[in-house]
């Protein structure tokens, strides 16, 4: 099992035992244009609440615990939590890499004044 896997396993074990619905759980995997790797958790939207925590003290830890994982591995990572629904708007990383890549190219192509 790589790294990026073994992070979504832990993610996963992590999220399903705060979660009232963990069949309703998604965990989405991505790079962004920086290299890092992305995760995507899609709740319940009752659920989202709870790992979220108080003031955001929850989903602080669990990024603290992942980041921490994540560098044993020498990678960079950063976690996404909503509610399914709220994250479909949301940009993907190959959404935000393929615009940015766009971006460049127009610049490279816009003559200078």
């Amino acid at each position: 099992m790589d790294a990026p896997e073994a992070l979504r396993e832990f993610l996963a074990y992590i999220v399903a035992n705060l979660i009232d619905h963990p069949q309703q759980a998604t965990i989405a995997v991505g790079r962004n244009s920086a290299g890092s790797i992305v995760y995507r958790i899609q709740l319940a939207q009752q659920d989202v609440r709870h790992v979220i925590g108080k003031n955001g003290l929850t989903v602080s830890s669990i990024r603290s615990l992942l980041n921490t994982a994540a560098e044993k591995h020498g990678l960079k990572v950063s976690l996404r939590v909503g509610a399914a629904r709220d994250l479909e708007n949301e940009e993907t990383p190959e959404q935000e890499q393929a615009r940015e890549a766009e971006l460049a190219s127009d610049a490279e192509n816009t003559p200078a004044a």
